[in-house]
């Protein structure tokens, strides 16, 4: 009966464990999660801030209050549930709906101020009212909100309205600057909006990456350069328009909109500022020696069949116009197919540049109104609306063209019969791929007879058009990698049932968008010459999941109100793809803002610790969907209350892709004979890990080897060198200083400074002649740092050395001085040439023997 009872006992038992592996605790845990922070926003602009709880127990729908804390007071903001919840600074702003709550579901709201003010900053808590019957998890959450000032300008200087006509270039600038201390990126957009445009229309942007995006309407002449976005200098913004044309008139003007980037990884716009604007005028072009002109297209008569020659002439009729030239553009579904300019020069786009190149396409011009397009082998996907464009133009002086007038031909449709195939292409793809993997596409092929050959191309989600990603011949030729793909992992592969497999090593999130198949079926000719017999294409589009967005991290307790000496085990629980990870245990006291480190565990299995590792054990657990770390505090202090925060960084080979924090989770120790409610249980999480303290060596050297003391003259040149060096294998910078120190200096100079950005610098007194290029410091090799001045002063005699600062990266991005040394010094003693030693100088030049002569000077 003994026996029963312990096996009894002994399964209860599993089964709480069991269930505290599944859920964390014995019963449900409430947790409450606020935006992460720290987060800048700019005065005067709106933002959101959100909050959501889980894990609770009572009505599905729960209620928030939001309050601001200030020098350790509580000023409650807004309520879901009071309505006179606010004080006095927010109540007024609550009414008039300034301040707002917004409801995404029961458990998850959004803070919402429309105009922020300055007393809004100080740390912004989330709290949930208990419906859970007992005390269990955390009920608030905190983030700290800090208001900056608005310092982004952007202006417009120059004349408010300009006359032009079509076929004029305009050129305007823009002048954007912020002076925002934190790191902040800049996208610049310039709008032109006439009287006919219900909304401004965008011409072009240069984004906050610096990559540009062509507004709509405008593409074309982007892609042929008329249309470019310039950035001179650190401040300026050009817009260049080669050639206007008449919807280009109205009112011109730029919006800048800067951005930061939250904790959490993501770009938030913080502030917009539109400049003034300047009233372009495009006038029409129309003199007495311009003329009428008119645009025929002829195409050829069907029925046309797979491998026909297609011809498309265009002619142009027109009188009175001596001295004018013609630019032809052959069009197919509205889409540019060649050009033949007015120099004569040909211009191929897009798909259609391969077809010239294989001498499957050609244009040419038959007289001075006649101009030709051929296309010998063409396929179904030729069919489709065709229409000629001209240009009337006129030379300038400077040779270049000027636009007229433009004349369309009418559009004609052209059908072309596939021969006798059923070809069929259907595309098969997973809809996403998580990144690092393989991304694989197949085009399954059917209904095909002879020889087939794929060309596959790729469509980002903000792209255009489609570029080129690989191609495999009909003989089985892997060919045309395009430019993005040259250095990665990509191959087709074709299958004899006729599969065609793209497959993209390493995927990334670039990798998203849209994925075409071209598939075509060759036949030999009577002269023995392959030809494409039909073409079928398939496309369709899948989205790369980044690491970071799949990624979670959650931090939990088993209980989290112990008594004093009792044991705390906190888990990290990390659920996404299987990548490598570090952990970053971080703490933070009772009514302390400042969070510091405990200990990190790098990717590559290093330990580093910021705490006394005597008071804390580690150990991690693989499962099968998730990594958990578990930080593990044996005997509980107080000095071990507070808040707790893990930060998992994710790698992929050695390559940061993620950083996420987990919710904040605070643990109160109690003194002995405090009541409390506590669900206990031992459990041993997995195999404890080495602990491993380490301490970072000096290793910083600094040291001079040159001769201790020079004697030189005036404007002699001066070299020296300094030997600087670390051995420590954290990422680690170094800035390196060369000083000089006269008797008559009360502290030494800095003459020139690499610092940790690799950026120079000439110390006070010094830029003058670093400008002039007579001062200046190379890094020579890796550790060589060489300081030349080509012409010494009197004021640059002393003792010279050199400064090296090694410096670290902390997690919050701040950099950290670690070390610093100074090598020894060369006392450099500079003689003022006199009035006798200027004579003998210029008396060695009057005796200087040139080619056997004696010359003046």
């Amino acid at each position: 009966m003994e026996d029963f009872w312990c096996r009894l006992w002994h399964l209860l038992l599993l089964l709480c464990l069991t269930g505290l592996l599944q859920g964390d605790l014995c019963h449900g845990q409430r947790q409450v999660q606020i935006q992460e922070g720290p987060l800048y926003r700019v005065q005067g602009y709106p933002i959101s801030i959100s909050c959501n709880a889980s894990g609770f127990k009572g009505p599905s729908s729960q209620d928030f209050e939001f309050m601001v804390k200030k020098s350790n007071v509580d000023i409650n903001m807004i309520s879901t549930e009071k309505e006179n919840f606010a004080y006095a600074m927010f109540s007024s702003r609550v009414r008039e709906k300034d301040i707002e709550i917004e409801r995404l579901s029961g458990s998850s709201v959004l803070l919402r101020i429309k105009n922020l003010l300055e007393e809004d900053a100080g740390e912004l808590f989330c709290h949930t009212p208990n419906t859970d019957g007992e005390y269990s998890g955390t009920y608030e959450a905190g983030t700290t909100l800090n208001v900056i000032k608005d310092t982004l300008v952007a202006s417009y200087s120059g004349s408010p309205s300009q006359s032009l006509s079509e076929g004029d270039p305009l050129q305007l600038e823009c002048q954007v600057s912020s002076q925002t201390y934190q790191h902040t990126h800049l996208s610049v957009t310039w709008f032109v909006h006439s009287e006919e445009d219900e909304n401004p229309r965008p011409i072009i942007t240069l984004n906050k990456d610096l990559t540009v995006k062509r507004g709509a309407g405008f593409e074309d002449r982007y892609h042929t350069g008329f249309i470019s976005m310039d950035k001179v200098e650190d401040t300026t913004y050009r817009l260049k328009m080669s050639q206007l044309l008449q919807s280009d008139q109205g009112k011109f003007y730029c919006k800048a909109i800067e951005w930061i980037q939250d904790p959490d990884r993501s770009w938030t716009q913080i502030a917009h500022k539109t400049s003034s604007a300047c009233d372009v005028e495009v006038k029409r072009i129309v003199g007495p020696d311009v003329g009428s002109f008119t645009v025929y297209m002829r195409a050829s008569k069907g029925p046309l069949l797979v491998g026909d020659a297609l011809d498309i002439h265009c002619s142009v009729k027109a009188q009175n116009l001596p001295g004018h030239l013609y630019s032809v553009t052959w069009l197919k579904n509205q889409k540019n197919m060649a050009q033949i300019g007015s120099s004569g020069m040909l211009t191929v786009f897009d798909s259609y540049k391969e077809r010239e190149n294989a001498a499957e396409m050609r244009a040419v011009k038959i007289s001075h109104t006649d101009y030709l397009l051929t296309i010998r082998l063409a396929t179904t996907e030729d069919q489709g609306q065709y229409q000629c464009e001209v240009w009337q133009e006129r030379m300038n002086d400077d040779g270049t063209f000027r636009k007229i007038q433009k004349q369309l031909s009418s559009p004609e449709t052209v059908s072309i019969t596939a021969k006798e195939s059923d070809l069929t292409v259907v595309m098969v793809m997973k809809d996403v791929v998580t990144e690092g993997d393989t991304l694989q596409v197949t085009c399954s092929v059917s209904g095909f007879k002879g020889p087939l050959s794929v060309s596959w191309q790729h469509k980002k989600d903000s792209g255009y058009s489609f570029s080129d990603v690989i191609s495999l011949t009909h003989e089985g030729v892997m060919k045309d990698i395009g430019t993005r793909y040259q250095s990665r992992h990509v191959q087709t592969l074709h299958s004899p049932a006729g599969n065609f497999t793209l497959e993209i090593g390493a995927s990334t999130t670039s990798d998203s968008g849209e994925y075409r198949c071209v598939v075509s079926e060759w036949t030999v000719q009577s002269n023995g010459k392959m030809t494409k017999a039909n073409t079928q294409s398939q496309q369709n589009a899948i989205s790369v999941n980044s690491v970071e967005s799949l990624m979670t991290v959650t931090l939990k307790s088993r209980t989290t109100y112990v008594p004093i000496n009792s044991s705390v085990e906190l888990l990290c629980t990390v659920k996404g793809p299987k990548v490598s990870l570090g952990v970053r245990w971080m703490f933070r006291p009772p009514n302390s803002t400042v969070q510091r480190n405990i200990l990190s565990i790098r990717h590559t299995g290093e330990i580093s610790w910021g705490a006394d590792q005597r008071n804390y054990q580690l150990s991690v657990q693989i499962q099968p969907s998730a990594t958990v770390f578990l930080l593990t505090v044996p005997r509980a202090s107080k000095q071990q209350e507070g808040q707790y925060q893990c930060q998992v960084d994710a790698y992929q080979k050695d390559v940061q892709k993620a950083m996420k924090n987990s919710n904040p989770l605070v643990v109160t120790v109690r003194k002995t004979g405090e009541k409390s409610e506590i669900c206990k249980r031992d459990l041993y999480y997995g195999q404890h890990l080495n602990q491993i303290q380490e301490v970072i060596k000096d290793t910083l050297v600094a040291s001079y080897s040159g001769s201790p003391s020079q004697s030189l003259s005036e404007g002699d040149p001066l070299q020296l060198e300094c030997q600087v060096s670390s051995q420590t294998y954290q990422h680690t910078h170094l800035s390196v200083t060369w000083f000089v120190h006269s008797e008559e200096d009360e502290n030494p100079r800095p003459i020139i400074t690499l610092n940790k950005e690799l950026i120079i610098k000439p110390g006070d007194g010094f830029e003058d002649r670093y400008r002039a290029g007579v001062i200046s410091l190379d890094k020579v090799e890796d550790t060589t740092y060489r300081l030349k001045i080509s012409q010494l002063q009197q004021s640059d005699q002393g003792k010279f050395y050199c400064k090296a600062i090694e410096w670290i990266q902390d997690p919050d991005r701040s950099w950290t001085q670690i070390a610093h040394k100074t090598s020894s010094a060369c006392n450099v003693e500079v003689k003022r040439i006199g009035l006798e030693e200027s004579f003998e100088i210029l008396n060695i030049c009057l005796r200087r023997p040139n080619h056997g002569q004696n010359h003046i000077v």
